[in-house]
C-alpha cells in the first residue's frame, strides 16, 4: 500500500516539475513571446484597420392567403404553406401546385434568379443609375494578380472565337452561360441570402455591400424578384387552365353566335310557313340551340371559377419589417481582428519556444544515427 502511494507521489512530482519546466521554458523565452505578440499586435491592426466596410441590410415579410386558408393553417410552416395555396386542415385540398417553403432559398440560389438580377438597375446616391452587372464589374476591376498571369500566359495560346462561332439550332434550347457571367453571378451570390423561419412562419431577405444605399436596393430587388418567381411558379397551373378554358370559351361563343344567326334567319325566312317540315326543322335547330348553350353556360362557369381561384390562390405579403439603410456597420469586428491575431501569435511562439529544444535534439539524434 505504502509503496502504491509512494509511486503516485513521485508521478504527481514528476508531473509537476514537467509543468514547471514548461512554464520556465516560456519564462526564458519571454522576450521572444513580448516581440512576436508585439508583431502580430501590429498586423492584426493593419488587417482590421485595411478589412473593407461591409454593411448589412434586411426585411422580413409574411405570406398572406386568403382569410379561410389563413384561419385553418396552423401556425408556422402551416402560414407558409398556405403561401402556396395549401390548406392543411382540409382534405380536399389540392397538392398539385405545392411548392414546399424550404425550396425558397434554392430558388434565390438558381443561376436563372440571379441572372435575372443582374439586369435589373441600382441608383447612387447622385441619382445616377447602373445595372447590378455593371457595378459588379466596376466593384471587381481592381488588380487580380492571378487574372494577369493567366491572360498573359494560357490566355495567349487560347483563340477566342465565341463572336465567330457559329450556334448550332440544335443548341438554342439550352441555356449557356459565358464564364464572365458565372463569375458575376457568383459574386452577387455571395451578396444576398434568404432565411426561413419555419416555426414562425416568416421569410428574411438579408444582403451586405460596401455601400449602404447597394445593400438596401439588393434588399428589394431580391425581394421583388423572389416574391414575383414565387408567384409564378404557384399560379402556373391555374393560369394554364384559365387559358385553356378562355380559349375554349371563345371558340364555343363563336360557335353559339353563328348558331344564333342560323335560327334567326331559318326564322325570318319563313315567317308564313308553318308546315311539318318546318316545325320539324325548327326544332332541331333549337335543340342544337339549347345544346350549345348548354355548354356555353358551363364553359363560362368554368372560365370565371378559374378568374376565382387565380385572384384567391394568388399569394399576397404582408411586410413586417421594412428595409432601410443601416447607419451602422456589420464588419469588420476590428477588436474581434486584432484578438485573434494577438492569440494567434502568442499560440505560434509558444509551441515555438517548446518544441525547439526537443525537435533539435531528436534532429541531431537522428544526425548521430546516420
Amino acid at each position: 500500500m505504502k509503496d502504491k502511494q509512494t509511486d503516485l507521489q513521485d508521478y504527481s512530482e514528476e508531473d509537476s516539475i514537467d509543468i514547471i519546466a514548461l512554464l520556465k521554458t516560456v519564462w526564458d523565452g519571454r522576450k521572444l513571446v513580448v516581440k512576436s505578440v508585439a508583431v502580430f499586435f501590429i498586423v492584426g491592426c493593419i488587417v482590421a484597420l485595411s478589412s473593407p466596410v461591409i454593411y448589412t441590410s434586411e426585411t422580413t415579410f409574411v405570406p398572406q392567403t386568403s382569410d379561410d386558408q389563413m384561419s385553418s393553417a396552423p401556425k408556422g410552416l402551416g402560414s407558409l404553406a398556405g403561401l402556396v395555396g395549401i390548406n392543411l386542415n382540409s382534405a380536399g385540398s389540392s397538392n398539385d401546385s405545392y411548392l414546399s417553403p424550404l425550396l425558397y432559398p434554392k430558388i434565390a440560389d438558381s443561376e436563372e434568379f440571379s441572372i435575372h438580377l443582374l439586369n435589373e438597375t441600382i441608383i447612387n446616391l447622385e441619382g445616377s443609375t447602373i445595372a447590378v452587372k455593371d457595378y459588379l464589374t466596376k466593384d471587381s476591376s481592381g488588380f487580380n494578380l492571378i487574372g494577369f498571369i493567366k491572360k498573359y500566359t494560357i490566355g495567349l495560346f487560347s483563340s477566342d472565337s465565341s463572336d465567330e462561332a457559329v450556334v448550332n439550332p440544335a443548341l438554342e434550347a439550352y441555356n449557356f452561360i459565358s464564364a464572365e457571367d458565372f463569375s458575376m453571378i457568383t459574386s452577387l451570390q455571395t451578396k444576398f441570402s434568404i432565411e426561413i423561419n419555419s416555426k414562425e412562419g416568416y421569410i428574411k431577405v438579408i444582403a451586405t455591400d460596401e455601400d449602404a444605399f447597394i445593400s438596401t436596393q439588393l434588399v428589394s430587388l431580391v425581394t421583388k424578384n423572389l416574391q414575383s418567381r414565387i408567384i409564378a411558379l404557384r399560379t402556373n397551373k391555374i393560369k394554364e387552365r384559365l387559358d385553356y378554358s378562355k380559349e375554349q370559351y371563345d371558340d364555343k361563343r363563336s360557335e353559339f353566335e353563328a348558331l344564333q344567326n342560323r335560327v334567326a334567319q331559318f326564322k325570318d325566312s319563313n315567317k308564313n310557313i308553318s308546315t311539318a317540315l318546318f316545325l320539324s326543322e325548327l326544332e332541331k335547330l333549337q335543340s342544337e340551340y339549347s345544346l350549345q348553350q348548354n355548354i356555353l353556360m358551363t364553359l363560362a362557369s368554368e372560365y370565371n371559377n378559374n378568374k376565382i381561384k387565380l385572384n384567391k390562390d394568388t399569394p399576397i405579403f404582408s411586410v413586417i419589417d421594412e428595409v432601410s439603410v443601416p447607419n451602422k456597420r456589420s464588419a469588420p469586428k476590428r477588436s474581434l481582428i486584432v484578438i485573434i491575431w494577438v492569440f494567434l501569435g502568442l499560440v505560434l511562439v509558444v509551441g515555438y519556444i517548446l518544441a525547439k529544444t526537443p525537435v533539435m535534439k531528436l534532429l541531431r539524434e537522428l544526425k548521430g544515427d546516420a
